[in-house]
């Protein structure tokens, strides 16, 4: 899976690079987060593998509909995005929290609001 950091990744890899002496890459990512924080863009990406179980859940028409309507309607909270789905928040919230415990989302409270944001760009199958 293919996926951009979320923002305390990016400030924990920061210290890293700077425990480390690497201060030109550090400077990159600074500059990469402070960017984030301004317009919402992160352009940097790891890849990581999944468990076959996990991708299969990935798979699973319920989860792949849930991540198109996370990536289509960006800043809708999990009841919103119930609503559009049909589906319960409750089965919402579960399978965003599923998304989030291996990185394919991360959730941001807005007051009451939960809204899930997409961090995956790819998911890919090797045999």
């Amino acid at each position: 899976m293919r996926r951009r950091l979320k923002p305390d990744e990016m400030l924990e890899k920061i210290g890293q690079l700077e425990a480390g002496g690497q201060r030109e890459e550090a400077q990159l990512l600074a500059a990469a987060y402070m960017a984030y924080e301004e317009e919402g863009e992160v352009p940097f990406y790891v890849e990581e593998e999944v468990p076959l179980e996990v991708a299969r859940r990935m798979l699973s028409k319920q989860v792949r509909e849930l991540i198109s309507y996370i990536k289509r309607y960006e800043g809708k909270s999990i009841s919103e995005l119930a609503k559009k789905l049909g589906r319960s928040p409750s089965n919402v919230h579960a399978d965003v929290g599923f998304l989030s415990r291996y990185n394919v989302v991360y959730t941001e409270r807005q007051g009451r609001r939960v809204v899930p944001h997409l961090l995956a760009e790819e998911l890919r199958i090797e045999l």
